[in-house]
């Protein structure tokens, strides 16, 4: 197993462990009582309740959540064909990895303490979606870094047809992408701590799906003004 590998996954098992240290003791706060809070809506106040086992389940459920995704990503860059790209932009994959399992354990971590301190009286929660969404724009800001030193890979990057046909396309694609994440990224930091409500929670959300956007776009002209766009298309089996 390729070293960068095994680093993602000693973070990702870190994490893992600090999951469910997380959940096991919240666990033994919850009290009995059928108005703990299991869903938080936008403006961070609990918009739907159980009782103790479906707090539970819930609870229990999110760290095996994140090992499931730190398995993908162990796993997909066996799978990938191009392999060896992915391991020349193996910074950029395990940073990424570990921005989303610490994220995730973010979330473990908010949504364990609305349970406990939610249960059976109001509790607004705008605070932790306040933290969640920046955990997030810093994800993006990191991922922004490190995109332009990416190689095409079928598994990580701004995958379009048109990057995963050019090299050329791919690499023009990405140099755009690096910094309009990072933007995107800043944009929604700011974004967390002045915005309230629905706005908090679509902001992040309509700012990376504007740059997916332009990106989209952009990959179809960078394709076509590539050197290498038609390489392999006159081959007949």
């Amino acid at each position: 197993m390729k070293p960068y590998i095994l680093t993602g996954l000693a973070w990702a098992a870190a994490m893992v462990a600090v999951s469910w240290g997380i959940v096991i003791y919240a666990s033994g706060l919850l009290p009995e009582s059928n108005q703990i809070p299991l869903h938080f809506g936008a403006d961070g106040m609990p918009d739907r309740f159980g009782n103790r086992s479906d707090a539970l389940l819930v609870l229990w459920l999110l760290p095996c959540v994140t090992a499931a995704v730190s398995a993908i990503m162990a796993i997909a860059p066996l799978l990938d064909p191009r392999k060896q790209n992915l391991a020349v932009g193996r910074k950029a994959y395990v940073v990424t990895w570990i921005s989303v399992t610490t994220l995730m354990t973010l979330v473990t971590a908010g949504v364990a303490y609305g349970m406990v301190k939610g249960a059976g009286q109001p509790l607004n929660t705008s605070g932790m979606v306040r933290w969640i969404i920046a955990g997030a724009a810093v994800l993006f800001i990191v991922m922004g870094n490190y995109l332009p030193k990416t190689r095409s890979s079928f598994i990580f990057g701004v995958r379009t047809p048109w990057t995963l046909s050019s090299d050329i396309a791919w690499e023009k694609t990405h140099r755009l992408a690096g910094p309009l994440f990072m933007i995107a990224g800043v944009l929604g930091l700011i974004g967390a701590f002045v915005f309230s409500g629905l706005f908090l929670a679509l902001q992040l959300t309509a700012l990376i799906l504007g740059v997916v956007l332009i990106l989209f776009v952009y990959s179809y002209f960078a394709w076509r003004s590539a050197d290498d766009r038609d390489d392999g298309t006159s081959l007949t089996v």
